[in-house]
């Protein structure tokens, strides 16, 4: 297996989970790795302004600046009028919908509070109903490692603690934000631009040099030597060409500049990164693998359960991505 790793070819996804289960590393969580559970992409950034358009009343008519998290949240939803009236036709001629001037009132205690009820319900509902999402459950059968959580919803910290060393690196949402009562609270704040206390997470906006507690966590991170260093749905919060995350980023090439290890990036899209990463810590030992992870996690304990040995990890992956698509979570909650 070691002699495969430190070969250009990829490895196959048994291999992978065979050096996953025999070998200490650091793991690396993003957005990809609650596929399913918490919004991410365009659902991220449309989770408050859609909320606003559908179910606001009023709005005031005085425009006040906008914090840089609200702005983010116009300028990215790309919401159009077909996402507000799903069964209306619109035929030639039809005036066009205010959504950006409206948007431009999105307050933002509701904006950001709002976003945060979304991204903890995965959370809550887990606690409610018992179930454990099979995306973080994989995560049990690895040899005990560390995982920087880049996500806000906590699930890496409620599953898998119990056995890895887990970082919050951004923060995390109390799970409490996910319950249905938190509703009445928002509704108020959508009605009025009320000024919130922070909350110490980093959402949605770039890192600062300045933090010194997430310099504190990186330094503690940094601090260790991984047998392999694994990136599962995880881009260092790509934005365009810049990376919102470029303390973690700068951190990270510094600490694996000539790596002897293996590094995996597991994303559906990894190409990108691999190469940049290549080309910053000047070796050849990283590996896209080019997989959903929810789906990918759900074959692996599939097949592990059953002792499946007559189909290939990568046959039980285009099983269940044939079956059920990529934006699945499982168990499966709805």
């Amino acid at each position: 297996m070691v002699l495969i790793l430190h070969q250009q070819t990829k490895p196959t996804l048994d291999h992978l989970f065979s050096f996953l289960r025999t070998n200490s590393g650091l793991f690396f969580t993003g957005a990809g790795t609650s596929a399913g559970l918490s919004p991410l992409g365009r659902e991220f950034w449309r989770v408050s302004p859609l909320d606003y358009l559908l179910n606001q009343g009023s709005f005031p008519a005085e425009i006040t600046p906008r914090h840089p998290l609200t702005n983010r949240m116009i300028e990215n939803s790309k919401i159009k009028i077909k996402d507000l009236l799903h069964n209306l036709e619109l035929r030639p001629g039809t005036e066009e919908y205010p959504i950006y001037e409206i948007l431009k009132r999105l307050p933002d205690a509701y904006a950001r509070e709002q976003l945060k009820h979304k991204l903890a319900q995965a959370r809550y509902h887990a606690r409610i109903n018992g179930t454990v999402p099979e995306s973080y459950r994989v995560f049990r059968a690895f040899q005990p490692s560390f995982i920087a959580d880049y996500n806000h919803d906590g699930l890496a910290t409620e599953f898998c603690a119990d056995q890895h060393t887990v970082v919050e690196m951004h923060g995390s949402i109390d799970p409490s934000y996910g319950s249905p009562e938190l509703r009445k609270w928002l509704a108020i704040l959508r009605e009025f631009d009320v000024a919130l206390s922070p909350d110490n997470l980093i959402m949605g906006l770039p890192e600062s040099w300045t933090d010194m507690h997430l310099y504190q966590r990186l330094s503690w991170i940094m601090s260790h030597s991984p047998k392999h260093v694994t990136i599962i749905g995880y881009s260092f919060a790509r934005m365009g060409n810049n990376y919102d995350d470029q303390v973690t980023l700068a951190c990270f090439i510094r600490k694996f500049k000539h790596y002897f290890g293996a590094i995996f990036v597991i994303s559906p899209d990894s190409n990108q990164l691999c190469e940049m990463l290549s080309d910053a810590l000047e070796i050849n030992t990283i590996y896209p693998i080019k997989r959903y992870w929810n789906i990918l996690a759900h074959a692996f304990l599939e097949s592990y359960n059953k002792h499946d040995k007559l189909r290939s990890l990568e046959d039980s992956y285009g099983y269940v991505y044939d079956q059920y698509g990529s934006d699945k979570a499982f168990p499966i909650l709805e």
